[in-house]
């Protein structure tokens, strides 16, 4: 290693040794505001104390019981699904905590640390919300489309592909049969049409006939 590289690694050294975190309450909020920050952006779950992680057990346990995903797509939507969920509940915690540091609405304080914190919270709960509702949809979409397929599989065809639209698929041959058989009707009115006139045509013979004799 050179001289510079090692004067960088013991420098980097004493100044971790010499840190112990925030020792104020005011730094503690602070380090704690930070923390929750980076825990709104980060793509996997971050816990900042225990009782989070009971928390986040407690909404995943409640989620699956009510979802209860089946299948290996199911499950990846899911736990994004779960991802943006928790995310909302720490935006609710961090809107909290800022309501509490402004004493009063954020967005009306004249701090413009406040204000400027109080706007990305919005930004993130907004782009929270459009993931949650995004997944909550694909995911009633994927099990809409295997329930349709347990419940109608007569109706596929062998060899339908796990993830084709059982429903648009269903709905499509049973338009084209419903119009089959409106072609059919019509032709077996129109061929009935013509049977009766050809009646009509012999009854007028043999009527023209017995007339004759």
């Amino acid at each position: 290693m050179s001289s510079i590289s090692q004067a960088h690694s013991d420098a980097a050294r004493v100044n971790g040794a010499k840190s112990h975190g925030p020792i104020t309450p005011e730094g503690k909020a602070r380090s704690s505001s930070n923390a929750r920050t980076h825990g709104l952006t980060a793509s996997r779950i971050v816990f900042l104390t225990p009782m989070e992680q009971e928390e986040y057990a407690t909404l995943l346990h409640d989620y699956t019981s009510r979802h209860q995903p089946q299948n290996p797509e199911e499950l990846d939507v899911f736990n994004m699904l779960i991802h943006a969920a928790w995310r909302l509940r720490n935006l609710t915690v961090a809107e909290a905590q800022l309501y509490a540091q402004a004493g009063g609405d954020p967005l009306l304080s004249e701090d413009p640390l406040i204000e400027k914190r109080a706007a990305l919270l919005h930004r993130y709960r907004a782009e929270a919300e459009r993931s949650y509702h995004r997944h909550l949809n694909q995911l009633k979409s994927l099990q809409n489309n295997r329930l349709y397929q347990e419940q109608f599989s007569k109706l596929l065809p062998s060899g339908a592909p796990p993830l084709a639209n059982a429903a648009a698929f269903t709905k499509r041959t049973q338009d084209i049969l419903r119009r089959d058989l409106d072609d059919t009707i019509k032709q077996a009115a129109h061929e009935a049409k013509s049977f009766n006139s050809q009646l009509k045509d012999v009854f007028s013979l043999f009527a023209n006939a017995n007339k004759g004799a």
